[in-house]
């Protein structure tokens, strides 16, 4: 038995909730098996310490709350109560989701949404669950909450919100940049853009906007410098990382490594003259097939 809890803790890290939050099995969840798809989430937060756990719940209850506040102009199919259930499952979806529900909320509540599978009520209890299963106590002892009446019992208990996304900072370098780039995972925010297009941004343009829509493994974006060199990024969401890569023709590879996202965001913000292998800590060489 755990000791009993006279104080709430911090809210997790953002950095280790998203990183645990890889857990959740995304084919189960997108074919509406939401109990099931939070069966290794949940495996992963009863190893952890209770206090761990009850920090995982606050910083969900963050997040949510955060997507409700968004959501207050919304318009949809969702009655009340599965408004808190569709959160549930931007945030389920991961990081990238999330972000872009946060900045485009009728992503996750368009007039084509399913009910059946846009919804992961589950997610509400998946800390209460791992709680008692690592403290050997009741489920209705769990220090912080159950959500089934929303977050307004809890709001007290719940600290000013101090999570930031890199991509809301400005972008001081006026170079323009062309654009390719394919987000078809979303109806919401389909676009294809072809190299010959000839798409011109500013960096500014390129985080308010393009970074913002890759979402999933058949996203991806490219950036073409004066020079003609390209800087291609693609989307794990399994894993929460980004790959980003430059082509080197002479070669006849591609070099590049994994970031996250807010490493990722740094190096856009920083992005040099010259897209090239130097541009990496510790490029990988990934040969193209002949």
């Amino acid at each position: 038995m755990s000791r009993p809890m006279t104080t709430l803790p911090a809210p997790m890290p953002e950095a280790r909730f998203w990183q645990l939050m890889t857990h959740v099995d995304r084919p189960l969840l997108l074919s509406g098996q939401d109990d099931e798809s939070l069966a290794p989430l949940r495996a992963a937060l009863t190893q952890l310490p209770a206090d761990d756990i009850a920090a995982f719940a606050l910083r969900l209850a963050d997040r949510l709350a955060a997507l409700l506040t968004a959501s207050r102009a919304r318009t949809g199919p969702f009655g009340d109560d599965a408004l808190l259930y569709a959160a549930c499952h931007a945030v389920a979806r991961g990081q990238a989701w999330f972000e872009a529900s946060l900045r485009w909320p009728a992503m996750f509540d368009d007039a084509d949404a399913d009910p059946d599978t846009s919804w992961c009520e589950s997610l509400l209890y998946v800390a209460r669950e791992a709680w008692s299963q690592a403290s050997g106590a009741d489920e209705d002892d769990f220090p912080v909450w159950t959500l089934e009446e929303g977050l307004a019992p809890f709001a007290g208990k719940l600290p000013a919100s101090t999570a930031s996304d890199a991509a809301r900072r400005p972008a001081t370098s006026p170079t323009a940049y062309t654009v390719y780039a394919s987000f078809e995972q979303h109806p919401g925010i389909a676009r294809h853009v072809e190299p010959e297009e000839n798409v011109r941004v500013t960096l500014a343009g390129l985080l308010d906007d393009y970074f913002w829509c890759l979402l999933d493994l058949d996203d991806y974006l490219g950036i073409v410098n004066e020079q003609g060199q390209s800087f291609q990024i693609l989307h794990d969401a399994s894993k929460n990382l980004y790959w980003a890569e430059v082509p080197c023709e002479a070669d006849k590879a591609s070099y590049g490594q994994e970031f996250s996202r807010e490493a990722l965001l740094d190096l856009l913000h920083r992005l040099p003259a010259n897209f090239d292998r130097a541009m990496f800590e510790a490029p990988q060489k990934l040969a193209w097939d002949e």
